[in-house]
């Protein structure tokens, strides 16, 4: 039996672009409640900005930056900054070739662009402050770093930061984390904590960055909208996001009062 179960956001509880979860969603999480299980989310973005979802239902936990900075029932229990000279490396990176880097904090996340230019910058951060890269506040620790620049690129931005690596989930945007970072290592520091094991955790999630915590899971759901790389390496492949995804899966496992309609 399964004692927790942890969750991309994007593209997997809630559609890209919608900011909604679905009922059927919500129903999901309601069934994995009744039966124990915690739930928690795992995700690139910062603190405040994952705990939106706390809107559409309650969680266990928080991985974070993603599992750079994870909470666990209002603990902090993993904190894994960036190597700072590998900070410095990349915002110097940044500076000379012109393109929008954002630096992730805790609780929230700034953004450097060229004099403070936010044209080039993608939307994702429409809502963050934008600053010239000498405004950037390098007193904090920070979880990662958000490099604007295509796929081909990143072999480019990596050249000279040997602590970190690129755990990309979309066209826009490079996620930076430590080279032994990423989700599954949050999920290892929550399982410890709980006392559970690998196998005895799911994990739903979408994009490439979510490839290592799905392959880590004890059973790994990939959404039906999800990049070929993580349905490689998935034990399910659901409905997509938008068409009950978790539901289904949660059915197709045998966690629901009645059968699953996924792939």
């Amino acid at each position: 039996m399964a004692k927790v179960a942890f969750f991309d956001i994007d593209g997997t509880l809630v559609p890209i672009g919608s900011g909604m979860m679905s009922a059927s969603t919500v129903r999901a999480l309601d069934r994995l409640r009744e039966l124990g299980v915690k739930l928690v989310i795992c995700t690139g973005r910062h603190l405040d900005f994952a705990q939106e979802v706390a809107c559409f239902h309650a969680f266990d936990g928080w991985l974070c930056a993603n599992g750079s900075y994870c909470v666990l029932e209002g603990e902090l229990i993993r904190a894994q900054e960036l190597d700072h000279d590998d900070v410095l490396t990349a915002i110097a990176e940044a500076r000379e070739k012109g393109y929008g880097l954002a630096l992730t904090y805790d609780h929230d996340l700034a953004v450097a662009v060229p004099g403070g230019d936010r044209s080039v910058i993608d939307n994702s951060w429409e809502h963050s402050p934008a600053v010239d890269y000498s405004e950037l506040d390098l007193s904090r620790p920070v979880y990662q770093l958000n490099a604007v620049v295509p796929p081909e690129r990143d072999d480019e931005v990596l050249a000279h930061t040997p602590h970190l690596k690129s755990v990309r989930w979309t066209e826009w945007f490079a996620d930076i984390v430590p080279a032994d970072g990423g989700k599954q290592a949050g999920m290892a520091a929550v399982l410890e904590a709980l006392g559970a094991t690998r196998e005895q955790c799911l994990a739903f999630g979408d994009g490439n960055n979510d490839r290592d915590m799905i392959a880590f899971a004890g059973v790994g759901v990939a959404m039906g909208n999800g990049a070929p790389e993580v349905k490689a390496v998935a034990d399910y492949i659901t409905s997509a996001c938008d068409a009950d995804g978790v539901w289904n899966a949660v059915g197709a496992l045998g966690l629901s009062e009645v059968d699953g309609m996924g792939s």
